[in-house]
C-alpha cells in the first residue's frame, strides 16, 4: 500500500459536502463505510476533526477528501506531508 505525498488545498472553507452529507468528515466515513478514528496525516495520531481537502502533490488538480485534526487541516498549502493513498477519497 504506497504513500503519497499530498498538501492543504485552500480556499475550500466555504464549500459544502454534496446533499446527504452533513461534513466532509461524514462524506469520507460513508464513502469508505467505516468510521474515522484518527488523523490520517502519516505521523500523526492525533482524533479527526475534519475532512480536509487536499491534492496530490504533481498528480493534477483532483481534490481528495482525508480525515485530519484541526493542526493538520491548517498547514500552509505550500507544506508537504504523506498519507495512504488508499486512505483518500476523492471529491465529486
Amino acid at each position: 500500500m504506497p504513500f503519497i505525498k499530498i498538501r492543504n488545498k485552500k480556499g475550500t472553507a466555504n464549500k459544502f459536502p454534496p446533499p446527504g452529507y452533513t461534513s466532509w468528515l461524514d462524506f469520507w466515513e460513508k464513502k469508505k463505510g467505516m468510521g474515522a478514528t484518527k488523523c490520517e496525516v502519516m505521523l500523526c495520531a492525533k482524533k479527526p476533526d475534519v475532512g480536509g481537502h487536499v491534492i496530490k502533490v504533481g498528480g493534477g488538480k483532483e481534490e481528495y477528501i482525508l480525515p485530519m485534526c484541526y493542526g493538520c487541516n491548517n498547514k500552509p498549502e505550500d507544506e508537504v506531508f504523506k498519507a495512504w493513498d488508499s486512505d483518500l477519497v476523492a471529491v465529486e
